[in-house]
């Protein structure tokens, strides 16, 4: 009845609440920036869910730097040649910070072939996966294997996933406390990354684990 008398939530209100949960704008980056793209009012019709896919985005003029380190919107149709898996993966280790030092990233892509993988190094274990190929869509699995890497070094740090009703996605890397007050702070449905294969299991001590080893050499 009276929903017209809501307050809008303006860009700088929505940016400083973000702030809370672990997501800020990169050093240098500024509410201008922003409004290259959209307006502050778009900003406010949709609060927080086109900010955070705005902020997960880049710089749309050289050189193109990140917005974000701690939020990406994720195109899952991005498989082109190789680089394409070590792109996803720097990604992630730079959202993960010190959670997830990759080393030696390489991979290769030959869509025509079949062939697809993913190798690098961590903790002094070298990793190889296998991607599936289906054209040039990522192969999702690669993300809920990161994951499990990331859970399994204890960093208390979990990457968490928005699907936003398409092909793409807002991928984040946050504690479980940030989790909690992203939810509450924004009203979407951030949920962990988990396996395909395996369920992710929030204890009673919020101690987040899974079942089983996902992760693969």
């Amino acid at each position: 009845m009276f929903g017209f008398l809501k307050r809008k939530i303006t860009l700088e209100e929505q940016l400083k609440n973000l702030s809370y949960t672990g997501i800020t704008l990169r050093q240098g980056i500024t509410e201008d920036i922003l409004v290259e793209s959209f307006s502050r009012e778009t900003y406010e019709k949709g609060p927080y869910r086109i900010l955070l896919i705005r902020m997960g985005g880049e710089v749309e003029r050289e050189p193109f730097d990140r917005i974000s380190d701690n939020v990406w919107h994720f195109d899952t149709e991005c498989i082109e040649d190789n680089g394409s898996y070590v792109i996803i993966a720097e990604r992630l280790r730079v959202m993960a910070g010190n959670g997830l030092p990759l080393e030696n990233i390489r991979d290769h892509v030959d869509i025509d072939n079949d062939e697809a993988w993913l190798e690098f190094s961590l903790d002094g274990k070298d990793y190889h996966w296998d991607a599936l190929v289906e054209d040039d869509w990522a192969d999702t699995e690669i993300l809920c294997k990161f994951a499990v890497l990331l859970e399994e070094r204890k960093c208390g740090k979990g990457f968490v996933y928005l699907d936003l009703g398409g092909q793409d996605c807002l991928l984040g890397c946050i504690t479980i406390g940030q989790m909690d007050m992203l939810k509450k702070v924004t009203g979407l449905s951030f949920v962990w990354l988990r396996s395909l294969s395996d369920e992710m299991i929030v204890d009673s001590t919020d101690e987040v684990y899974f079942p089983g080893n996902a992760s693969g050499s």
